[in-house]
């Protein structure tokens, strides 16, 4: 199968166009702030972010720039004890918390709200040169993660139901089901096309989900997502952000789950840099199998595979729930699918 930059593969990018918008200023953000300890005398910014199961604010103050999150009590079961999590945390790896007058967390009638002063750096930009530091900083961050307790640790354990997942993403290979997600634009014409033209890869994938090791000696707390707009550089550290991705799941799916993402980036922001993607992809797949962290290059690639249906299969789930809060990242999810086999180079498969 030829690689055509013209589909739109490699197109869309869903964690991106960050604006901030400076909004008024009112009662409740003084309740907020003040219980952070911060006066009046400040300036707040809404960031638009597509996903709606929380807000991000940037917060001005004379001195400094903090970010304020929010998220429903629905959404923030796990939150008390990620905040825990990240208070321990090395300062080098993570933000720091903002300590309030009754914690890390703020509680109103509705909402739950957290502070971190602004992280030095900026979002990864998709530069080849910061690559390596990138994944020297993922590989530390999770051996520091490990020696965390979960046996109190009060986070999200991710599972992974197989029948489930495989169930709902054969729709993504029924006519019926395409043309569906099709008349309500959750898809493009496009993607329809690149769909059929994968259809025996994408069944491959479905029909050989390898299930994830399950013992607790197989999990320990993760970063959940690693993708570029988490992972903050500067001239001197790499920093992540977004602790409400904090869960216990198996290791090799979270790194794994990270390589794809980090690396699918640089080729969205270059599309002339897959080639040296593919290469880059080997030699760091081939080291991460030196250091034991993986058994296979094959291994990776299947744990991307499992992470990437579990997702759909998510998004599947909760629309037909009747829900619409994970309905912008399902065009995504499934080119992601596709763009895995250019990453390691696995497009020269029957499709």
């Amino acid at each position: 199968m030829k690689f055509n930059i013209n589909e739109p593969l490699f197109k869309i990018e869903t964690n991106d166009n960050f604006n901030a918008k400076k909004i008024s200023k009112n009662e409740l953000f003084d309740e907020v702030l003040q219980n952070f300890k911060i006066n009046k005398k400040y300036s707040i910014y809404l960031i638009n972010k597509k996903s709606k199961s929380s807000k991000i604010y940037f917060v001005k103050s004379k001195k400094s720039i903090f970010v304020l999150r929010s998220s429903t009590i629905q959404d923030s079961k796990y939150l008390k004890g990620q905040c825990k999590l990240v208070s321990n945390l090395k300062k080098k790896y993570f933000f720091q918390l903002l300590e309030g007058k009754n914690g890390y967390i703020f509680k109103t009638k509705n909402c739950y709200f957290f502070l971190y002063k602004k992280v030095d750096g900026n979002i990864f930009n998709g530069k080849i040169n910061n690559l390596n530091k990138i994944f020297y900083n993922i590989i530390q961050l999770h051996k520091n993660l490990k020696n965390k307790n979960i046996s109190n640790s009060d986070l999200q354990v991710k599972k992974y139901k197989i029948k489930e997942i495989k169930n709902h993403t054969k729709l993504i290979t029924n006519k019926r089901f395409i043309n569906k997600v099709l008349s309500k634009n959750m898809i493009g014409k496009k993607t329809k096309t690149l769909i059929i033209k994968n259809s025996f890869y994408i069944k491959n994938c479905i029909n050989n989900i390898i299930p994830p090791k399950a013992k607790k000696k197989d999990l320990q707390v993760v970063h959940g997502d690693l993708n570029h707009s988490n992972i903050i550089v500067s001239k001197n550290n790499v920093r992540f952000v977004d602790l409400e991705d904090l869960i216990i799941d198996n290791l090799k799916i979270a790194i794994s789950n990270g390589i794809f993402k980090i690396l699918r980036h640089v080729v969205f922001i270059n599309i002339k840099k897959i080639n040296y993607i593919n290469n880059y992809t080997k030699n760091l797949c081939d080291d991460l199998i030196k250091k034991k962290i993986f058994n296979s290059r094959s291994e990776i690639f299947n744990m991307c595979v499992l992470r990437i249906l579990s997702d759909i299969s998510l998004i599947i789930n909760s629309f037909y729930a009747g829900e619409k809060k994970y309905l912008y990242d399902f065009e995504k999810r499934i080119l992601n699918l596709i763009e895995l086999r250019y990453i390691f180079k696995l497009n020269e498969l029957k499709s």
